[in-house]
């Protein structure tokens, strides 16, 4: 009830508020029928004990409407509705009490009650029921609209598209979508993956767990070996420190192609034998794109304890912000910064993805249980299926962008290009004047957007002199209002830095480390396998820079942003310029010992 009984106890003829409960409780209950306070229908009753009720004396207290004290939570407004006592103190002693008590009960109710609902059954607590148009008995819960709706929903979804034969089955994808939400049947799995063979064969992803070199040897040369893209993923344990061995530090290597998994348990592999000659094969292929979230980090693992060097390393996040934030037409927001597995999978895979703790912190060095297979394994199989997914997506964008490099390469996503001008469409072009000689490096002059450079000179015809300069067999003029002299060029090399340049400070967090003038130079001898330091020297300034400036570009560079680089190059185009007694106590003392390779 809204209004709580109150407290009173008899006192002469009259009741009388009373701190003492138990004594009109039990006047309530032992008084005779006649006698007696509490009426079913009229609620309690308040008259003198010698005085019985005249018959056609008007009553106080007519007969007790029932459904008006009793309330059902209200589904719209789910607020708890607080507890209101009366003050006993604000009431007179003599018989006015009475009066005075239902006017407080009175007004009360209408502040609890904003809008009275009549029911029609009462109902336990905890339980939730609702008028239906087809009656008042019916009962309705109050999710279901809300699950309806979402039910209704949940049927307009359907698996993503891939050009791979082992596809999500639509029926498995469905019930997983239907499934409570949390069970283990809701979440994304490789076990939702099918493949129909025309002989009416369905096959399903098959999963190899091998605990020794010679099984891996096996899996890896009859399953893997001629794959194009692998999914990787590693496990280890969590305690493991940096001076602890391989068996804590690459505990487990997962890999997965479109139909099979390999769990490679090197935690229990004997003799300190982990690298079996075919997987060494696979990994330091290029040709053979690895694809996983913050892989690199997995594959500085792989090369630190296992001695694996690792080529054609994919990192998926770069291609998800990439198709992500293309298609939002947000390119501003495309960086390298590392999206979760768990992120991506319900984005793209459209189902969640199982990341408890408690089987990512269990221990990897004992034979695996069902839990760590499973969880195992569909870390590596969602690295393909999000890369296919994502492929996929990205090809049919207009215009395209180029897909991510590898991240060893560490070089800036790359946009997609302007869309292409109509021919016959007339563009106006503003002249301008082109200085004689190129200015400057270190003068920073603004750098070009993709939609002020021509596409002629994106992709340049160039040809080699004797000396190793490069120069362009074709040349644009420009002619001014006030001069016809044709003007010189600016070497495609130079724009394509440019713009590679301010595609790498867009997609940095944080600002640059090194100069922008070192940078550019960098990216120049990057991307030209025929360029040395002297030849971009004479490339960049007439008369030419110092081969050594160029030289110090390139190494602050390499240290400071930490670039990739080829060790080969480095030590005999670079380094080869410097003294190595010099170097090896100044500050590319580091770079100098991992490009020779000097272990200390």
């Amino acid at each position: 009830m809204p209004c709580h009984v109150v407290r009173a106890t008899v006192a002469g003829n009259a009741l009388r508020p009373t701190k003492k409960p138990s004594r009109i409780l039990d006047f309530v209950m032992s008084t005779g029928a006649r006698d007696q306070l509490w009426k079913p229908n009229s609620g309690i009753r308040f008259y003198r004990r010698t005085e019985a009720p005249k018959v056609n004396t008007q009553v106080l207290y007519p007969s007790l409407d029932v459904n008006r004290f009793v309330h059902t939570a209200n589904i719209e407004s789910p607020a708890i509705v607080p507890k209101i006592s009366p003050d006993l103190g604000q009431f007179s002693d003599d018989e006015q009490f009475e009066q005075d008590m239902v006017e407080w009960c009175n007004q009360n109710d209408a502040l609890l009650m904003s809008t009275p609902t009549p029911v029609q059954k009462v109902t336990r607590p905890e339980s939730h029921h609702a008028l239906s148009p087809q009656g008042v008995n019916a009962t309705v819960k109050p999710d279901i609209v809300t699950s309806k709706v979402e039910s209704e929903a949940k049927k307009l979804i359907l698996p993503p598209v891939t050009s791979l034969d082992y596809t999500m089955s639509n029926d498995l994808f469905q019930a997983a979508l239907k499934s409570k939400v949390g069970s283990f049947q809701s979440y994304w799995s490789h076990a939702l993956y099918r493949h129909a063979h025309q002989d009416g064969s369905v096959h399903s992803v098959k999963v190899h767990y091998c605990t020794s070199k010679h099984t891996m040897e096996e899996v890896c040369k009859k399953y893997f070996l001629g794959e194009k893209v692998l999914g990787f993923d590693m496990e280890w344990m969590a305690y493991a420190s940096a001076s602890a061995g391989p068996r804590q530090n690459v505990s487990l290597i997962q890999i997965a192609s479109p139909s099979r998994i390999a769990l490679f348990q090197t935690a229990l592999f004997e003799n300190d034998d982990f690298v079996a000659p075919t997987f060494r094969a696979i990994m330091e292929d290029e040709g053979v794109s690895k694809v996983g979230i913050n892989i690199l980090a997995d594959c500085t693992r792989l090369r630190n304890y296992l001695k694996v060097e690792t080529s054609g390393i994919f990192e998926l996040s770069h291609l998800y912000k990439l198709v992500k934030y293309t298609k939002l037409g947000q390119p501003d927001k495309i960086n390298k910064s590392i999206a979760s597995m768990a992120v991506q999978v319900q984005e793209v895979l459209r189902l969640p993805m199982y990341k408890g703790p408690s089987v990512r912190s269990s221990n990897w060095m004992r034979r695996l249980n069902d839990a760590q297979i499973k969880y195992s394994a569909a870390d590596a199989y969602a690295g393909i299926q999000l890369y296919y997914v994502l492929e996929h997506e990205r090809e049919n964008l207009s215009p395209c962008p180029p897909r991510p490099e590898f991240a060893e390469k560490r070089m800036p996503i790359k946009l997609a290009p302007p869309p292409e001008i109509d021919a016959e469409v007339p563009v106006e072009v503003a002249k301008t004047d082109v200085p004689d000689k190129v200015t400057d490096i270190t003068e920073e002059p603004p750098l070009p957007t993709l939609d002020s450079v021509p596409a002629s000179v994106l992709v340049p015809r160039v040809s080699t002199s004797k000396d190793n300069i490069p120069t362009t067999t074709t040349t644009t003029t420009t002619t001014s209002s006030k001069s016809t002299t044709p003007s010189k060029a600016i070497d495609s090399r130079i724009v394509a830095a440019n713009l590679e340049l301010q595609l790498y400070r867009s997609q940095r967090n944080a600002r640059l480390v090194a100069k922008p003038s070192a940078m550019r130079s960098y990216f120049i001898w990057y991307n030209n396998q025929d360029l040395t330091p002297d030849s971009i020297a004479k490339l960049l300034r007439d008369p030419p820079l110092k081969t050594n400036t160029v030289v110090s570009y390139i190494l602050e560079s390499i240290t400071l942003e930490k670039v990739s680089y080829s060790k080969e190059r480095l030590k005999t185009e670079v380094l080869s310029f410097l003294d190595p007694q010099n170097v090896m106590y100044g500050k590319y003392r580091d770079l100098f010992k991992e490009a020779y390779e000097i272990k200390e």
